[in-house]
């Protein structure tokens, strides 16, 4: 479980025009470490997402902004799709956090976040403001699964291995290399697989492909397709995508959010 301490937040996170900002100013810290090499993934015998995870696990500090696209399907129904947005900072060891924001209309959205001491969360459409203490510190991320259509567990597994919670790039039984491909200018290797643990033996069907930047072997894509043995004209389909920075300078403003009304 994820250690935590005993204060409260405060001040106020990154605007995201002001995290875009700084994003798009901050260079890239490429790592030496390859995952892939002479086509394979990771070392022998290693498993694609364990190299994932010890990659990110080796970074100083991270940061990103992205969009989940969801689109679903019922069969004899129109299909429906939504688009929200999301952004992460994290500085090592434990200082986090995470804003989601739907762009359905709603307005809705919700903030994990971590400045010190122990996790805490904040969803707007209830207005609660929880905080996680006596080491229930993955529960932020996993109670804000599907109110953020996964999102908060897309690198945070990855950070904060030791919590094993699970997400769309984790927990993968048969993650083999599947090729590479580009992405706009960016040169990507791609990671696939059927079917992946969710949670304690529960196993889900669903074919997964992260897409990984060559240069800093950060995820900028990921598709959670159909499940297998899906009614016909089903769809229930997930896709990401992030704009990642290691080893950004992030200052502790970063990491502060006070809920309003708090």
């Amino acid at each position: 479980m994820l250690e935590i301490g005993a204060r409260h937040g405060a001040g106020l996170a990154l605007s995201r025009r002001a995290m875009l900002t700084a994003l798009s100013t901050l260079p890239l810290f490429a790592s030496p470490t390859r995952l892939f090499a002479g086509g394979t993934v990771g070392t022998a015998g290693e498993s694609p997402i364990s190299a994932l995870t010890v990659h990110y696990k080796g970074l100083t500090s991270y940061a990103d902004t992205g969009t989940v696209e969801t689109h679903l399907r019922w069969p004899g129904a129109p299909g429906a799709t939504e688009q929200h947005t999301f952004r992460t900072a994290f500085r090592a060891p434990r200082n986090f956090f995470f804003r989601f924001d739907a762009q359905n209309g709603s307005g809705d959205a919700l903030v994990i976040w971590c400045d010190g001491g122990p996790f805490q969360s904040w969803w707007k459409a209830t207005g609660v403001h929880e905080i996680y203490d006596g080491g229930r510190g993955a529960s932020a991320f996993l109670n804000a699964a599907s109110t953020t259509s996964d999102t908060a567990n897309l690198v945070a597994p990855h950070l904060f291995s030791q919590a094993k919670l699970p997400g769309p790039t984790t927990g993968f039984l048969d993650a083999a290399a599947g090729g590479e491909e580009k992405l706009g200018q960016r040169q990507c290797h791609k990671i696939t697989a059927s079917q992946r643990t969710t949670g304690v033996q529960t196993i889900e069907k669903r074919p997964v492909t992260l897409w990984i930047d060559a240069e800093t072997n950060l995820v900028v894509k990921v598709l959670m397709d159909t499940p297998a043995g899906s009614a016909p004209d089903t769809a229930d389909r997930k896709t990401y995508l992030i704009e990642p920075v290691a080893n950004p300078a992030l200052d502790d403003a970063s990491f502060n959010f006070k809920p309003p009304g708090g």
